[in-house]
């Protein structure tokens, strides 16, 4: 009998302890909105140019002077768990370059690439300063090419323009996070247009 009652209080208690998780949970969701800003390395729209780059080699135009600026990113999620998190990414990225044919300047090329994907984030780990992650999303790529044209090494007037959409992604397998409840900043790794390194600050409220 004995026995019986210790075995009832022990299953009593733990019918307890885990009773009171949803309640710490909700405590723990005090800043369900988060801003962030990121800088990025290698997105997928640099794999984009790389491929053009080496099709126009096959035809005699090389490529030099390559500026990359991007990726560069805008975020929001609004926590609908302690796991969860819903929201959008938006990227920008562009890269200038010059095109060669024998060796002689023919243009210049402005590539820019404006993203919008909405996003998901699993919070695997959710603590008071620290946290980690994982992130995906999915859209669409809106991409600008302007073509300043040359003719014997000098620009003419009339530029060529030329857009395209297309599918894009990110996806971050891995995202740690620190700092204090309201301000972190953070790291992620993973591959798509937001790159396959990033860092940035977020905000929560």
């Amino acid at each position: 009998m004995k026995n019986m009652k210790m075995k009832f209080l022990l299953a009593a208690l733990a019918v307890s302890v885990f009773a009171c998780f949803p309640a710490q949970a909700q405590d723990e969701m005090e800043t369900r909105h988060e801003v962030g800003i990121t800088y990025g390395t290698v997105p997928n729209s640099v794999w984009v140019d790389i491929y053009t780059d080496v099709i126009a080699a096959m035809f005699g135009e090389t490529h030099d002077n390559n500026k990359f600026f991007g990726p560069i990113s805008l975020e929001y999620f609004y926590h609908t768990s302690p796991l969860i998190g819903v929201g959008a990414v938006a990227v920008f990225t562009t890269n200038n370059e010059d095109a060669f044919e024998n060796k002689i300047k023919t243009s210049h090329h402005t590539k820019s690439y404006f993203s919008f994907m909405p996003s998901v984030k699993f919070n695997w780990l959710r603590k008071n300063n620290w946290g980690l992650y994982s992130k995906l999303a999915a859209g669409v790529t809106y991409a600008y090419f302007d073509f300043e044209d040359y003719e014997n090494g000098k620009k003419l007037d009339d530029n060529t323009t030329a857009s395209d959409l297309m599918f894009n992604f990110q996806a971050s397998l891995i995202g740690v996070e620190a700092g204090n409840n309201h301000v972190r900043g953070f790291a992620e790794f993973g591959v798509g247009e937001q790159g396959i390194a990033l860092a940035g600050i977020r905000y929560k409220f």
